[in-house]
């Protein structure tokens, strides 16, 4: 009669364990319940497509364990969400992921999910969160992946990240930051603070990211430019700007070189010209005789029968003079004759002026002096 009384009491003793436990996994559900109504509720824009009859653990987004006890996830991105999340998110207590992204949600993040020690990613990107990145998130020891990108925070980045001593992706681009970037003794694999209104050096722990992880904002040092102080720790990137402005330097010194050798060169070979264009011009000089015995000017006769043109420096490069007869007059005289004849003036004619002639072998010829113009020989022997 007693064994059969102990087993009694055994199996009792089990039965009110599993109903406790039972009870124990379902306040837990009811209390994650609670919390995922109230976030529906707080939330607008496109309704989330909660049948409230269901399970949670059956509803979009809602990712439990597999003995669906309890959410582990809360995956809500792109969703249209719109407002502030509600103080409620902390009672998931076993959520490992959370992601909100890209959606229209503004406010502070709840103080509440400082509390969600289990949280291993939280995805808030892409919406209008502001304040300052809240201290209580650096309590979560177990987070990976925090992603703050695209979203209104301002103040400093905390030098109480290095707390978060597991954590291997940190975005926080696009927001408005300020101050420099502390020291971080982190283990990331991914950063990225570009397009914040950070300043100062770039800590060294973080020199091998690349420029894409800094641009948009007023740091220096590498992977950027040069600080142009020791902060950066980067000496060489003094030593190469100054031999790159000492190459420039020289080129430019080279080039104005170059282009004043091309100039002198240009003024000569135009000056070579012009002279070129001097010596080549037309004769100067050209005596005439008109013919029977006609004045070449307004008065006076010449009783000589002779015709003879006299071209006087002909070419200024060669100097050579020519003397030139018309029509069929004996060559009696030469060009030295002419010259060393005496002359008077008779007039000017439209040509230039006449002159009387007379050589010293008694022979008297009219010759008309010509200025720079060029007159064919028929016009020679036409002119009065």
């Amino acid at each position: 009669m007693k064994p059969k009384r102990n087993l009694l009491l055994l199996i009792t003793f089990f039965v009110f364990l599993s109903l406790n436990s039972f009870s124990t996994v379902e306040s837990d559900l009811a209390s994650e319940r609670a919390a995922l109504v109230t976030l529906r509720d707080a939330v607008g824009g496109r309704s989330l497509l909660w049948n409230l009859s269901d399970n949670p653990c059956q509803w979009v987004g809602v990712f439990c364990d597999q003995k669906r006890t309890t959410v582990v996830e809360l995956r809500l991105p792109g969703m249209g969400l719109s407002g502030q999340l509600p103080v409620a998110l902390g009672n998931l207590t076993s959520l490992q992921t959370l992601s909100v992204r890209f959606n229209a949600l503004s406010g502070p993040i709840p103080a509440d999910i400082g509390n969600i020690v289990s949280l291993r990613n939280l995805y808030l990107q892409g919406n209008f969160f502001s304040g300052e990145i809240p201290e209580f998130l650096f309590r979560l020891q177990n987070l990976v992946r925090l992603n703050l990108a695209n979203n209104n925070f301002s103040g400093v980045i905390s030098p109480s990240f290095n707390n978060l001593t597991r954590l291997d992706t940190l975005y926080l681009e696009e927001n408005q930051l300020t101050g420099s970037i502390p020291d971080l003794n982190l283990p990331l694999d991914q950063f990225n603070v570009s397009f914040n209104n950070l300043t100062g050096p770039v800590p060294l722990k973080l020199s091998n990211k690349p420029v894409s992880s800094f641009q948009g904002t007023l740091l220096c040092g590498k992977p950027l430019v040069s600080c142009n102080g020791p902060s950066n720790g980067n000496s060489n990137d003094d030593k190469l700007s100054g031999g790159a402005i000492a190459g420039i330097v020289v080129g430019c010194v080279v080039g104005f070189l170059l282009l004043l050798m091309i100039l002198i060169f240009l003024c000569r070979r135009k000056r070579d010209k012009t002279v070129v264009s001097k010596d080549v011009e037309l004769p100067k000089e050209v005596a005439v005789e008109i013919p029977n015995g006609k004045p070449a000017g307004e008065g006076g006769n010449v009783s000589a029968g002779h015709a003879v043109a006299v071209v006087k420096s002909e070419a200024k490069s060669s100097g050579t003079k020519n003397l030139v007869f018309f029509g069929n007059t004996a060559r009696s005289f030469g060009l030295e004759d002419l010259l060393k004849a005496s002359a008077e003036v008779l007039g000017k004619g439209t040509f230039g002026t006449a002159y009387k002639a007379t050589l010293d072998a008694g022979v008297v010829v009219a010759v008309k002096r010509l200025k720079e113009v060029t007159v064919p020989e028929k016009e020679f022997q036409g002119e009065d």
